[in-house]
């Protein structure tokens, strides 16, 4: 269940060799603590390791079927092998119905699937993928189901320099062709090693003065070249377009349902521009000023910063660029006046054979004069002034017995304690008489308030743990300025989650209901809070959401996949299964309610959702649409779902999978 590597295996056997610092109390009993912490760091560190090291040796299995998708062909005589630990195992050969099975496989592995005709009836194809699987659970089997393949064709372009119309031979031009399946994850160097070593490439025919390309016929893909000839980090060609798709340092060379169509493709050569810079800063006056330093961006071969030159009052610089070129003066208080930056856009004007120069809102065409282009920029400038107070970044509640709240503020400022609140806000049920609503309960919490980072920093900390059900209130009114002197509105007033101290994510908590208020096909609360039987609970085919696991605030990736359901004791496979992604890169998809434990017949009111069979708080759900409606989980009616799950936590780089059956609640 862990990625594991050389330099941990180093790190657990000099843990295991070296042991623990032995602690002496001396009487020291600050030094005493530190050390037994660092002790129990080293043991968890050494514990980790010895699971990362076990779960390495699990061993694990792929099956799949081998589908050929053009009329007439066959996949009979389909062979597969797998690149691991970068050797290829021994091929098999495919049952009659496509199907293989390859054991013996390291768990947590990335791997290559290579599917090849034996009479080469049909193209070779890769599928990147990785093994799951973990030493407590034995043997895990990872399903790739269809690996899909097709008849070959050979492919013909023609690809010409727009200006000469002459031949360009030496471009690598590559098939997106290595299907990478749903559960795959690697590192950079696996996945650059894959696209290099097994994407189909073109070879280039100098006879013909084309390149050609085996492609598969009934699977079309995307072509791509790289456009950095020699290497330097520069792109020498590009579509003569200009309209086109790249992806780290790799260029679109047609869309697969363009493939056909396209015989020739025509490409600009990107030329470097190289000239000198004599720029002229002017203040709003039109006197000659110098400025704090000019730089340029993308001037690819040439030089950074600008030099001045005492003589002409200009800044000097020697360009040498392939598109277009910024020259940058950042803004700067000079005596008492305040300068705002100015940038000025360089870029070639192809039809005037001079240089477009943009700066602001204004636009001239300049002409080289002796190789030399003479660039000249006003500068805005306004008064000193004192700054109002303003918060340049917050860090919320954090995920420790401190629970503090930081407020990085513009300028140093005072403030008074009186001027600070803290609240927790606890959201309960009350019910009486068959009615329940949810209502806020505000407290107050005691909490210091430090100034520190030359007083541009505020620090609220509660003076004892935060319990609280759901909400933490921070608020700052007036602070003193104390560059002003003035006494100004802050303003500050924000509300966070709060996450619970020594909190930990637990997969096993994640629940499948109908919010059917039943479970077992029984009530979940049998009466009301007026006492009466609750009759309306019936055991109905509910849509089914997820309930997920507490403390999602320490979950990097959050998705998993159905893979089967049951729907009373009915066992439905899903062949190709879609990934529903949870926590994303940087996104979610899941929604946050209180969910109330009441009975149906109780009549309710408020922000609140009732139906679900776990204790009454907020909790997260799944919003996504996963069209299952399903009884209840009971003795002699199976209902249940399925799932394959991965995950990935915060600060970490192990990814979790695994699988979980879940009775319907």
């Amino acid at each position: 269940m862990f990625k594991y590597s050389k330099v941990a295996l180093g790190l657990a056997t000099c843990f295991a060799l070296t042991g623990c610092l032995e602690v002496e109390d001396d009487g020291n009993k600050e030094i005493s603590n530190q050390l037994n912490s660092q002790n129990e760091l080293l043991q968890t560190q050494i514990d980790l390791l010895t699971e990362q090291q076990e779960n390495a040796k699990a061993p694990a299995a792929i099956k799949g079927t081998v589908v050929s998708v053009s009329e007439g062909v066959s996949a009979a005589d389909a062979q597969v092998s797998v690149f691991v630990d970068n050797a290829w195992t021994e091929a098999v050969t495919v049952a009659e119905d496509g199907s293989f099975n390859i054991a013996n496989l390291p768990a947590q592995r990335s791997i290559v699937v290579k599917v090849s005709s034996a009479s080469g009836a049909f193209l070779t194809r890769h599928f990147k993928t990785r093994t799951s699987g973990n030493v407590a659970n034995g043997v895990q089997t990872d399903d790739l189901y269809n690996l899909e393949v097709s008849q070959g064709y050979t492919k013909e372009i023609k690809v010409l320099d727009s200006e000469s119309n002459e031949a360009i031979k030496d471009l690598t031009i590559w098939a997106d062709d290595v299907n990478e399946l749903d559960r795959f994850w690697g590192t950079q160097n696996f996945e650059k090693m894959v696209k290099d070593t097994y994407a189909t490439k073109a070879v280039y025919n100098e006879e013909k003065g084309v390149y050609v390309i085996q492609l598969a016929k009934d699977l079309p893909v995307d072509l791509y070249y790289n456009p950095d000839l020699n290497g330097d980090g520069n792109d020498n060609y590009i579509p003569e377009s200009g309209n086109y798709s790249g992806r780290n340092g790799e260029i679109q060379l047609s869309e697969a349902n363009l493939v056909d169509s396209i015989d020739v493709m025509y490409m600009t050569a990107l030329n470097t521009h190289e000239f000198s810079i004599a720029l002229t800063v002017l203040d709003e006056e039109g006197n000659a000023v110098e400025v704090k330093r000019v730089y340029a961006n993308s001037n690819d071969r040439g030089e950074k910063y600008a030099t001045y030159n005492e003589e002409t009052k200009q800044y000097d610089l020697d360009a040498n660029f392939f598109n277009s070129l910024s020259l940058v003066i950042p803004g700067h208080q000079k005596d008492d006046l305040v300068y705002s930056s100015a940038n000025v856009e360089i870029s070639y004007n192809t039809a005037l054979s001079a240089y477009d120069v943009y700066n602001g809102n204004t636009h001239a065409t300049v002409e080289l004069s002796n190789n030399t282009l003479n660039l000249v920029v006003h500068l805005h400038s306004d008064e000193v002034s004192e700054s109002s107070v303003s918060t340049i970044a917050t860090v919320d509640a954090k995920n420790t017995v401190d629970n503090d709240v930081q407020l990085y503020l513009n300028v140093p400022v005072e403030v008074a304690t009186a001027n600070v609140q803290a609240v927790a806000i606890n959201h309960v049920l009350e019910s009486k008489d068959g009615s329940t609503t949810l209502k806020s309960v505000e407290t107050n919490v005691e909490h210091d308030v430090a100034l520190d980072l030359d007083n541009t920093r505020i620090t609220i900390t509660p003076k004892a743990e935060v319990t609280a059900n759901y909400r933490y209130r921070v608020s700052i009114d007036e602070v003193t300025n104390t560059i002003s002197g003035k006494t100004e509105q802050l303003g500050f007033n924000r509300q966070y989650s709060l996450p619970v101290n020594n909190a930990a994510f637990d997969i096993n908590e994640l629940t499948a209901d109908n919010f059917n208020y039943t479970t077992n096909g029984k009530p979940i609360v049998a009466k009301n809070s007026a006492g009466v039987d609750d009759t309306w609970a019936w055991d109905n085919d509910g849509y089914i959401r997820f309930v997920l696991p507490k403390h999602l605030h320490l979950v990097e990736k959050f998705s998993f996949e159905i893979a089967k359901y049951t729907y009373n004791n009915v066992e439905t496979v899903i062949n190709a299964p879609e990934t529903r992604t949870v926590i994303g890169d940087g996104w979610s998809n899941y929604s946050t309610e209180f969910l109330a434990k009441i009975a149906r017949n109780e009549n309710h009111n408020g922000n609140f959702m009732a139906g679900a069979a776990v204790e009454s708080g907020y909790r997260a759900y799944t919003s996504n649409n996963i069209g299952l409606y399903l009884y209840d989980n009971k003795e002699g009616a199976k209902n249940t779902v399925t799932i394959n799950y991965s995950y990935q936590l915060k600060d970490s780089k192990d990814v979790f999978t695994g699988t979980l059956e879940l009775p319907v609640q």
